[in-house]
């Protein structure tokens, strides 16, 4: 049966508000407009899409109830209806461009989709950090598309959103929504390729440039390590200016990883066993990622 016809059947049976606005034959809800006018004239209207919340239910829908009681739930013969409707389709994409706009993004490529920064990205991601409730758009954004058929976008903005918090450290107000960004993704391969590539990439930045340095020196790496800072220690770091990470390091202000004194001879030791180097080259190599009380007197001993 023709799509055209299954259309006027459904819709002499039941109302099917999602599939009439993406026909441009209603605005959405409350006090809307027509999806061609948002498309004509709210492009690039950054105020207007961050302050209004009563369009992206209707841009996106999904089959729960959103925050927006005048927005309805998607229902399987609209699904089946806007999947397979080319006009809702290439309206679907134009949406989707849209809100990547407002990110600060853009889509490239044609077989193989990819999303990238925009020119506008340093502006925009400003606003992504400021102004979180954006997060659940995205999230609906990426469930909307699967649903709609469109699942072929799902994965390359949020292999996006993994870069830039997890690689590039931006947009770290976002961090705590990757979780649901993640399992929206509909295909398993895709869905299983990004969770190994933010696994791979969940270390911070400021442990990487840590690891790049010892980790060929020591016996096991860095992140094998049982922290444990003593009472003195823990008193001690309370008082200087820094802060403990996710993972438990302490990072001073200047980005030097207070270690542990326990743990200080192993390196030390690691390091003069590669290097042979004297106690002036060994705290060269290390002070400027570590900081250990008593290091000089360590490499004295050692070296």
């Amino acid at each position: 049966m023709k799509v055209e016809t299954l259309l006027c059947l459904n819709t002499a049976l039941q109302d099917m508000p999602n599939v009439d606005f993406y026909m441009n034959k209603r605005r959405f809800a409350p006090h809307g407009e027509f999806i061609e006018d948002i498309f004509c004239h709210w492009y690039s209207e950054y105020e207007l899409l961050e302050k209004k919340h009563n369009y992206i239910q209707w841009l996106f829908p999904l089959r729960e109830q959103g925050q927006n009681e005048h927005a309805q739930p998607l229902t399987t013969s609209e699904i089946e209806i806007m999947k397979n409707t080319a006009e809702i389709q290439q309206r679907l994409c134009r949406a989707y461009k849209l809100m990547l706009n407002f990110f600060g993004v853009k889509l490239v490529g044609e077989e193989e989709i990819e999303v990238i920064r925009d020119l506008n990205f340093s502006t925009r991601f400003s606003n992504l950090n400021t102004n979180t409730h954006n997060n659940l758009r995205i999230t609906r954004i990426v469930k909307s598309m699967g649903e709609l058929g469109a699942a072929q976008y799902q994965a390359p903005l949020v292999k996006f959103f993994l870069k830039e918090i997890l690689v590039e450290d931006q947009l770290q107000n976002m961090k705590g929504s990757l979780k649901y960004f993640l399992p929206a993704v509909k295909n398993e391969h895709e869905r299983v390729a990004l969770s190994e590539y933010a696994l791979k990439h969940r270390i911070p930045k400021y442990v990487k440039r840590l690891l790049s340095v010892v980790i060929p020196l020591l016996p096991t790496p860095i992140t094998h390590w049982t922290l444990a800072y003593s009472e003195k220690e823990k008193k001690w770091l309370s008082k200087e200016p820094g802060e403990y990470r996710e993972d438990r390091w302490y990072q001073l202000e200047n980005e030097r990883i207070a270690l542990p004194a326990t743990l200080t001879p192993e390196i030390v030791q690691a390091l003069h066993s590669i290097t042979h180097g004297g106690k002036t080259a060994m705290e060269q190599q290390l002070e400027p990622h570590l900081y250990v009380p008593g290091l000089t007197s360590i490499c004295r001993v050692i070296a």
